[in-house]
């Protein structure tokens, strides 16, 4: 069975389509997805793994710059890459639009990177694990030298520095790197979310640097293809999120730029914004990683998600310190690193972390502490965006705690956060 869309836009433009689909009869906690194969004008194919199984779910693409006049897309099932499982799929809804030159995000559109999916033997590895979910985008800020960029809004990194864009993939876990106990003590989420393209242009808006993160972590030039217009092409290489811009399978997605990372949010909150997202990747941890049958507080041992309170934080831009948290309920504390540095909460994009409580306890905080495990060079400042904890579907729940702010001056000092005003401390 095919579906087609007729999509008619009046002039040239970034177009996308957002189709709300289901695949009843898959699960993602079973590594079962329906692929879906999507063209446009009978070519420009990509395939969207519907890891949201059963579930209907709104998946975001980029179609790439067309002209003017009247286009078709057609979408349906590609059995070669979906589970046996996927015997149908339903489509609920199917929207198509344009991001015209003018619009205020046309820069963001325009730019967005193509992902490949990782490649495997007979089909991706992504139609199982790891697979991408998300892209979103920030302004950036860097010199005219290598290295990680600011956001926009902080002191510029050099005297000429450049002004550009860099966008990050939300991976549904990660099959290397972090292991799942760093990954909830030191960025407070089971996904990996990683920087993977980065555009720079002048005053004049001329594009004068791309790069984009190569394995180890290192920060490459892009000098890869182009399609769809003019987007540039990477590669998912490896098993932790990193790319690179030599292509080696033909399976890609080119996942929407749908969310931009506001000022005072941390880059964690694109999951709030889709939260279904946390519910798949918690699905794909609870069938990979060996997780405590009974969740204990007084152990680094990963468990169950549902069994950690979530916190999100903003630094002050200058606050690189490592931090520990701790949350207090039924009038105990329980923390984030057990005192561990290593465990702690540090360096660029550092402002979530998980702690676990007790299997028994579902009661809210009370009250939200944190501190520094090194000295700060200077005080460093921290907010409580948010601390909530995860419901029975895997889905985040509402704020059970948010606002409060706090000044690190010593090393290991604990300093109240929440509620404003506490005094309260570990």
């Amino acid at each position: 069975m095919v579906w087609e869309h007729r999509h008619v836009q009046a002039g040239p433009g970034e177009t996308w389509l957002a189709a709300r689909l289901a695949a009843p009869g898959t699960s993602w906690a079973y590594a079962e997805a329906a692929v879906v194969a999507l063209d446009l004008d009978g070519e420009a194919r990509q395939h969207l793994i519907l890891a949201g199984g059963g579930e209907p779910v709104e998946y975001c693409r980029v179609l790439g710059r067309l002209p003017g006049g009247a286009h078709t897309v057609r979408l349906w099932i590609d059995r070669s890459l979906s589970a046996p499982s996927a015997t149908f799929v339903e489509l609920h809804a199917i929207r198509t639009g344009t991001v015209p030159g003018n619009h205020e995000a046309a820069a963001a559109w325009r730019h967005a990177p193509i992902l490949h999916y990782r490649p495997g033997k007979e089909r991706p590895e992504s139609v199982t694990t790891d697979t991408p979910l998300l892209l979103f985008y920030r302004p950036v800020s860097v010199g005219d030298g290598p290295g990680r960029g600011r956001r926009a809004s902080a002191p510029a990194a050099a005297a000429h520095a450049r002004r550009g864009i860099e966008y990050h993939a939300v991976f549904s876990h990660e099959d290397a790197g972090t292991d799942l106990t760093g990954l909830l003590a030191k960025w407070g989420h089971t996904t990996d979310i990683e920087w993977v393209y980065r555009v720079l242009w002048d005053e004049s808006g001329v594009t004068v640097r791309e790069e984009f993160q190569g394995p180890g972590h290192h920060t490459m030039p892009f000098r890869g293809a182009r399609a769809l217009g003019g987007h540039p092409v990477l590669q998912v290489s490896g098993r932790h999120g990193m790319v690179t811009d030599r292509v080696r399978c033909p399976f890609r997605a080119a996942l929407a730029p749908a969310w931009r990372q506001p000022e005072d949010e941390p880059r964690e909150a694109v999951m709030h914004a889709f939260p279904w997202t946390w519910r798949v990747s918690a699905q794909e941890v609870v069938r990979q990683a060996a997780l405590e049958p009974m969740p204990n507080p007084a152990t680094p041992a990963p468990a169950d998600p549902r069994a950690y309170v979530f916190l999100h934080w903003k630094r002050e831009p200058s606050g690189r310190v490592p931090l520990e948290a701790a949350v207090k309920i039924g009038g105990a504390w329980y923390t984030s690193a057990w005192g561990r540095a290593d465990l702690a909460f540090a360096g660029d994009d550092a402002e979530a972390t998980a702690i676990k409580i007790p299997a028994a306890s579902r009661a809210s905080p009370t009250a939200v502490a944190v501190r520094a495990l090194a000295a700060p060079a200077g005080p460093s400042g921290v907010r409580l965006v948010r601390a909530f904890v995860l419901d029975e579907t895997y889905r985040p729940g509402p704020a059970l705690a948010a606002g409060g702010a706090a000044q690190l001056r010593l090393a290991g000092a604990w300093v109240p956060v929440w509620p404003p005003g506490a005094s309260a401390v570990p």
